[in-house]
């Protein structure tokens, strides 16, 4: 098992995607796909395109099955993956609903190892082959890529907060991000995705620390709520979810400790990066407690991270 730092700096240009190839011979379309892709969609035209060019530029047609599994859409989702990307299969669901999404997805898909991908998320292609390679060993049941965090417009506290959460998730191994893949048999070990909030977590649960690999390759980057309202936000939806989960197989374990602990290190071994796990460690009380005063209704998406990237600032 690798140990991943997931902190670094390095600023991104051009999504850090693959060359795309002009000038040189294209990869060979392969005899069936290697894996494939769920991606579920609820008006993301915003992101859509950003999603899809990195997760297909360099990648040979059909070396992944890819489904963009729309649902409630009112914006033109489904139109720009059709006509960008014919290869890219769509579905239409009526009904706003993640989960649905997901089920929907599953029900048509056939090849594994299956990655579960964010609209909002990049992944470069690069990473998307090597998580589908690493599941294909046999000996690994479910993975995910490094992430980076883009604050690039982001205030001051919101850059702290991911800055500490960064470091308190440092080599942990488990689902989270956006992004994880799953092995046939790492698949199997739950039937349909349920009505939750957070299917990252849901899948999570399933598997031991050690059965989860973090592939070393160029990050999936995920983009991040501007401003503390929409972090705040984010958070508590994020903390409804762990609620839901506690009511179904037990749920996820309290890190309540653990986090605690790695913030104390942080500050104990890097004391200029004392402030940001005090604001790390401030804004988790914060949602903590609002949370268990009033749960948060919906789904309480946040819109100030949906825009086209840019190539400013990421941790």
């Amino acid at each position: 098992m690798r140990t991943v730092s997931e902190v670094d700096h390095v600023p991104l240009t051009r999504f850090d995607l693959p060359d795309a190839g002009f000038g040189r011979a294209m990869p060979s379309a392969p005899s069936s796909p290697i894996g494939s892709v769920a991606i579920p969609a609820h008006n993301e035209a915003k992101v859509i395109r950003r999603c899809l060019d990195a997760l297909l530029t360099g990648l040979a047609p059909g070396e992944l099955e890819v489904v963009v599994s729309c649902n409630g859409c009112t914006d033109d989702t489904e139109d720009i993956v059709r006509s960008s990307w014919p290869e890219v299969r769509v579905i239409e669901l009526a009904q706003a609903s993640k989960p649905a999404a997901l089920r929907a997805a599953d029900g048509v898909l056939a090849a594994f190892p299956r990655i579960y991908l964010d609209a909002d998320v990049i992944l470069p292609a690069t990473s998307a082959r090597l998580l589908v390679q690493t599941l294909q060993t046999g000996s690994i049941v479910a993975a995910r890529p490094r992430f980076r965090y883009d604050t690039s417009r982001c205030d001051r506290l919101v850059r702290s907060y991911y800055t500490a959460r960064l470091a308190v998730l440092a080599g942990r191994h488990m689902l989270q991000g956006g992004v994880y893949g799953l092995s046939r048999s790492g698949r199997s070990r739950f039937n349909a995705y349920p009505d939750v909030t957070a299917d990252d977590l849901y899948a999570d649960q399933w598997f031991e620390p050690s059965e989860i690999e973090v592939v070393d390759d160029a990050p999936a980057i995920v983009t991040v709520p501007q401003g503390i309202r929409d972090l705040i936000r984010v958070l508590r939806r994020r903390k409804k979810g762990d609620v839901e989960l506690r009511s179904l197989r037990g749920g996820p374990p309290d890190t309540a400790r653990f986090t605690m602990r790695s913030l104390m290190s942080m500050a104990v071994s890097r004391p200029r990066s004392a402030l940001d796990a005090i604001i790390f460690a401030a804004i988790a009380a914060i949602v903590r407690v609002s949370v268990t005063v009033s749960s948060p209704a919906g789904w309480s998406r946040d819109e100030s991270s949906r825009h086209e990237h840019n190539h400013g600032r990421c941790i």
